[in-house]
């Protein structure tokens, strides 16, 4: 199949979902809002969620109920995009399913650890839409070490397994490590049976959140865990744009975390390390809104490519952070403009 024949029809598709994404209007109105119910109800009055929340109990929906639907869109539309391709293309798409399955279990094995019990699971709603796995057996787990046993018959297992065997199953930062390993090892086995064209933008892509992310678990690694230099390259990304192996080997070496971040801020991506206060606080926004931009880049100078799905996919899943974002943001009651700070995306000035 030609690439017209293949991506025309989805670009068509994304194009109209595209048009349903959250304006900045729509934006300010949630952050306006003064509860959680006033949020939900916004979203299910004026937006394009209101087909997830048609049958929810606006009045007496709590949180964790709440953001589980909200994440229910991104399974709405994935699953729309998908049935636009077929092969190889469909299995890419779904690849996208480990990496939210993912995040949901890095969430779970965190609580686990904390409470020693899973209690809050409504909103972890990928789990067993890539491995398969029955939710169940993971939200009846009390340990980590239990996780990564539910997952013995999944994709993940081969990663998970070591962890066992090395008796470091309760290691938080290996088993979300190990996760991501496998996320991006089963992204590129999938993307190697792509088109040369799409290949080429999608390591293009890829490369950029390898950089980025590699960047900041050595960060992370060396000041939350103390994890050695040799173990902290083991478990880096293989993926690469500005920065090269050499150079990330170099930034796990580094003994001192001063001379870490000396380092780091003289990449692309220095901007992660602002000299102040606020590094950890909004790392992980600052990530994503880089990427944001990236990403619109990319659609807006790229057709009928893979790349197109893709953006649109990660966007939708950047607006439902940022939804979950606002979530918070009012229950904690965060000034407006305190607030507009922790959001991906960034508000025109004339948004009101």
């Amino acid at each position: 199949m030609d690439r017209i024949r293949r991506h025309a029809a989805v670009t068509a598709k994304i194009k109209a979902l595209e048009g349903r994404f959250l304006t900045d209007g729509d934006y300010i109105s949630l952050l306006r809002m003064k509860t959680v119910t006033e949020c939900a109800g916004y979203l299910k009055e004026n937006t394009s969620y209101s087909k997830v929340l048609a049958e929810a109990e606006i009045h007496t929906i709590h949180r964790g109920a709440l953001e589980g639907l909200i994440k229910q869109r991104i399974i709405e539309n994935m699953d729309r995009i998908m049935h636009y391709y077929s092969g190889s293309y469909r299995d890419f798409i779904r690849t996208f399913y480990a990496k939210y399955e993912i995040e949901d279990l890095k969430d779970l094995a965190r609580e686990v650890y904390n409470k020693k019990e899973i209690k809050n699971y409504e909103d972890n709603v990928f789990v067993g839409k890539f491995s398969k796995v029955e939710p169940r057996k993971v939200f009846e787990a009390k340990s980590a070490r239990d996780i990564i046993q539910a997952l013995s018959d999944t994709a993940f297992s081969k990663y998970l397994c070591p962890l066992l065997d090395e008796n470091k199953g309760e290691n938080l930062f290996r088993f979300e490590m190990a996760l991501d390993m496998a996320y991006y090892s089963i992204l590129r086995q999938e993307w190697d049976r792509l088109a040369p064209a799409d290949q080429e933008t999608i390591r293009h892509a890829f490369g950029i959140f390898g950089d980025i992310l590699n960047i900041q678990w050595i960060y992370r690694g060396k000041k939350f865990y103390g994890i050695k230099p040799e173990i902290l390259l083991n478990y880096t990304i293989k993926l690469y744009y500005r920065l090269n192996f050499k150079q990330i080997k170099e930034l796990c070496y580094e003994e001192r975390l001063s001379d870490f971040l000396d380092k780091a801020r003289e990449t692309e991506y220095g901007f992660l390390f602002k000299e102040d206060e606020t590094t950890d606080i909004f790392m992980d926004r600052r990530m994503y809104r880089y990427l944001y931009f990236k990403l619109k880049s990319l659609d807006k100078n790229t057709s009928m490519n893979i790349i197109n799905a893709v953006a649109y996919i990660l966007l939708l899943e950047f607006e439902v952070r940022d939804i979950i974002s606002i979530i918070e943001i009012i229950r904690y009651q965060v000034p407006e403009d305190q607030g507009k700070k922790y959001l991906i995306k960034k508000l025109s000035k004339g948004a009101i």
